[in-house]
Formats: structure tokens, C-alpha cells, sequence
């Protein structure tokens, strides 16, 4: 999956991170035990810097390279360097970041 295409947009979609989801729900008598017995998802969420649409793959072999844990980065379209995904602005030249 080396090039994607946003199915709302058209634009082109970038690897966001490998995350592991966990599933199943908390329940009034037993508690978390249904989350402890259903596991997880292991997935890669790509996102449309378009239109902020996302979608999420299986992870299997898709992205190895992605990190698992941590804060997403984006690449500043200023200065190119990257930064978290979630700063308002570049912490090294201050351009605003166009995914807020």
C-alpha cells in the first residue's frame, strides 16, 4: 500500500501510525473483564490531509516502519521538518499547521 486516494476527496492519503485498539466494552457487573477477553485490532490509520477523512487497514505487514506508540507527526511545509501531529504551529519556524 504504497499510494493511496481519499474515496471522499480524491487527494492523496498519508500513513498516519500503527495504534492497537482495544475492543470489547465495560460492563455494570462485571467491569472491564470483557475487555480484557476480547483482545485487540492491530491497525494503520491513514488520513486525507484534504479533508481529514481516515481510514484504518489491518496492520499485518502493511507499515513495520510506523511507529507504534507516540504522537503522529507531520512535516512542516515551510522549514520540512517534522513535528506533532497535534501542534497548532511548527515549534522551529512557527507556520501554521494545515491539518488544524
Amino acid at each position: 500500500m504504497e499510494k493511496l486516494s481519499c474515496l471522499r476527496c480524491g487527494g492523496a492519503m498519508t500513513a498516519v501510525k500503527r495504534e492497537y485498539l482495544q475492543l470489547g466494552k465495560t460492563g455494570w457487573i462485571v467491569g472491564d473483564l470483557g475487555n480484557l477477553l476480547a483482545g485487540g485490532l492491530d491497525v494503520v490509520i491513514w488520513s486525507c490531509p484534504g479533508c481529514g477523512k481516515l481510514e484504518f487497514f489491518s496492520a499485518g505487514e502493511l507499515q513495520p516502519e510506523l511507529e507504534e506508540s507516540g504522537i503522529a507527526q507531520v512535516k512542516c511545509p515551510r522549514c520540512g521538518r517534522e513535528h506533532d501531529l497535534d501542534d497548532p504551529k511548527c515549534p522551529f519556524c512557527g507556520e501554521r499547521n494545515p491539518n488544524w
